[in-house]
């Protein structure tokens, strides 16, 4: 294959991709999610998908919660998890005609100024810093940016999650935890969320650390209650609305009340960015959706309130009109 990628000239010319099921086929084993119910290759592809309408609603959507949170006395932070498109474009098939302007590229640039948002983006693609060398390792032969996200996943590792982990925490004013311990296992060979969608399925060596250590969960809803009895194990999960309080009450905790509402970056087990802020503060109540519960948060009285979102999903601005059920 030759050092540099064709380009792709337009939207349409999308036949002689190397897609199937959806899935983007990109060199040294790199998949990535191209088609599906989110059309993520649209981002990267036609100008007016994601454009400055949709930038300014998400501008307005970040103050309004910022405001909301400073007059029930809480901190509010936002954050965007890029896609592997936007992280990895170097292992892409073709050019993208639009790649500068996908999401986390133009709320770079937009948001630049807001202290509500943190940037990931240029951590993750290393133009600002190593930071393959400050995150704690979870093993594997990967080197530099790349051992920030699965090759056949569409998620972060132990590792990316650490980055989006330490910048909060760098936002907050906070001192992160020791995440040494963490670290994963020698992990096996499984199918993770993109190579099981190929025929025959493609697999990954993958590693999981356990996080969450010194805090421990207090409650959760009939949602996580079902996943973790059948759901995850059949294959049927149910993840919007799962709800779990994790409580640390080790002396080192930081002494504050977090609200998270996220996806599955954030997830209700063990081993990503919710247990990663369990085992720094005292006490973490994380809820899976993008829209908030102002009831539920306003009930809790936090601190902080963080919102997480995959890149992928951003097309549909959050309505903040959810309802937790904590049952």
């Amino acid at each position: 294959m030759s050092d540099f990628a064709p380009p792709l000239s337009g939207a349409t010319d999308h036949a002689d991709l190397p897609v199937t099921n959806g899935i983007l086929k990109g060199r040294d084993g790199w998949l990535f999610l191209w088609d599906g119910s989110n059309e993520v290759h649209r981002y990267y592809t036609e100008p007016e998908f994601f454009a400055a309408p949709q930038v300014a609603g998400w501008a307005a959507l970040l103050k309004g919660r910022s405001e909301r949170c400073a007059r029930m006395g809480a901190e509010y932070r936002h954050l965007v998890v890029p896609d592997k498109i936007s992280v990895y474009p170097q292992y892409l098939p073709v050019t993208l005609p639009h790649y500068g302007g996908h999401p986390t590229a133009q709320f770079s640039r937009a948001l630049s100024g807001d202290a509500a948002y943190v940037d990931i983006l240029p951590d993750l693609r290393g133009e600002r810093g190593n930071w393959a060398e400050r995150v704690e390792r979870g093993g594997g032969e990967a080197v530099g940016s790349d051992v920030f996200f699965f090759k056949t996943d569409s998620h972060w590792t132990f590792e990316g999650c650490q980055v989006g982990y330490l910048r909060l925490c760098e936002s907050l004013g906070v001192t992160p935890c020791d995440l040494s311990k963490a670290r994963p296992g020698a992990g096996r060979e499984m199918t993770l969320d993109l190579g099981g969608k190929l025929s025959p399925p493609v697999l990954e060596h993958a590693r999981f650390g356990r996080v969450l250590r010194q805090s421990k969960r207090q409650r959760e809803n009939e949602m996580v209650r079902y996943n973790e009895r059948e759901g995850l194990a059949k294959g049927a999960p149910a993840f919007v609305g799962c709800m779990v309080h994790n409580h640390n009450a080790q002396p080192q905790a930081i002494q504050k009340r977090v609200v998270v509402f996220g996806d599955s970056f954030c997830e209700f087990r063990g081993h990503l960015l919710t247990a990663m802020l369990s085992e720094t503060f005292r006490d973490v109540h994380f809820v899976w959706s993008t829209s908030l519960d102002w009831g539920f948060i306003e009930a809790l009285n936090p601190d902080i309130v963080i919102t997480e979102i995959a890149e992928r999903f951003v097309n549909r601005l959050p309505t903040d009109d959810f309802t937790v059920d904590p049952a």
